[in-house]
């Protein structure tokens, strides 16, 4: 029986894609079995969980003095691992985990197929690239050697599915008004939350706000039913982008094809000077097709209720923000990496 081993972690954005070509794969090959391999991290646990997948976790550091000692543990963990699932073929999504678990793979002889998500490579995908068999990627790439496809970002079938009912339902809204949809990730959400508690009174004038804060992270201390606030989101999240008019994001290669594939126009605020800076990249690219507005961190304060006004009263502008912003998303990505997959197991 053919098994694949998925490994990605450090943000959600690591996994939920590789859920997407997992769904595709299955459907291509119903005997198939999957395992995910991820940090010790709740929220990525919570999150396989949730979506019932089978998984392990793997405590892979980061650079530090005690480099040497865990990057050994986390690669006898990977090998131990890889005797246990035998697997034909690993597909890596990126972040440290997976680099223990790729050289591995390595050693032993078994495929690896790389996907990388955004504009620019960050060191792990820098060197798991030097091991992979084929590295699919999400923006156009320069390279022009054969191991390099194009696939766009996959993201998972119900990302498209949600309803707008079900979306007023949850956050209680009249439906009668536009609706912000404020996201900042994992690691970039504190500064849009800080924006969003300077300004909610005057944002909430023109539009209801939809407010994911991040995990251990505070909203705005406003008792008011045009204000909408969790920490994280798992299955409701279709059914919010439904009813958004207008997104307020970072530039995370995951959450921009989301809201690409649903075609939600959207102010990107890149987290800067994180990843060889691929988030500047990713909000380039993006904003270069028109379907996204560039808004640097450092005038968020004094931009964002101007550029949201502007945005929500120009029906026109949105309206072709949104159709560009469907551009950026290939319908086909998880099929197309599926369908790389099942070539190693054939």
């Amino acid at each position: 029986m053919a098994h694949v081993l998925f490994v990605g972690g450090a943000s959600i954005g690591h996994i939920a894609p590789s859920l997407a070509v997992m769904q595709q794969l299955v459907h291509l090959m119903p005997e198939v079995k999957c395992h995910f391999v991820c940090l010790p991290k709740q929220t990525e646990m919570d999150y396989l969980e949730q979506n019932r997948c089978a998984f392990s976790t793997i405590d892979s550091p980061r650079f530090s003095l005690s480099f040497p000692w865990k990057f050994l543990r986390a690669y006898r963990q990977a090998s131990a691992l890889l005797s246990e699932w035998k697997p034909s073929v690993v597909f890596s999504k990126g972040g440290h985990v997976s680099v223990p678990v790729c050289l591995a793979a390595k050693r032993r002889g078994i495929p690896i197929v790389l996907h990388e998500s955004d504009a620019v490579s960050g060191y792990a995908n820098r060197i798991v690239g030097r091991w992979a068999a084929t590295i699919c990627t999400g923006f156009p790439s320069e390279e022009t050697d054969r191991r390099h496809v194009h696939t766009g970002n996959p993201i998972r079938q119900e990302t498209v599915r949600g309803r707008a009912e079900e979306g007023l339902r949850i956050t209680e809204f009249s439906g009668k008004r536009p609706v912000l949809l404020v996201m900042g990730g994992s690691q970039g959400a504190q500064a849009l939350n800080e924006a969003l508690r300077a300004h909610m009174q005057e944002l909430l004038e023109v539009c209801d706000v939809i407010h994911l804060t991040g995990h251990g992270k505070a909203g705005v201390s406003v008792a008011d039913t045009r204000y909408f606030r969790r920490e994280f989101v798992y299955g409701e999240l279709p059914h919010l982008y439904a009813i958004a008019s207008l997104a307020l994001s970072r530039a995370g290669a995951n959450a921009l094809s989301e809201l690409a594939a649903n075609g939600i126009p959207t102010i990107v605020v890149p987290l800067r000077g994180v990843g060889h800076d691929h988030q500047q990249a990713n909000a380039k690219r993006a904003a270069m097709g028109g379907g996204c507005i560039l808004l640097d961190q450092s005038e968020l304060d004094n931009k964002i209720v101007p550029l949201v006004k502007k945005c929500l009263q120009d029906r026109n502008m949105r309206e072709s923000m949104s159709e560009s912003m469907r551009t950026l998303f290939s319908q086909e990505a998880s099929l197309q990496i599926a369908k790389i997959l099942s070539k190693f197991l054939a």
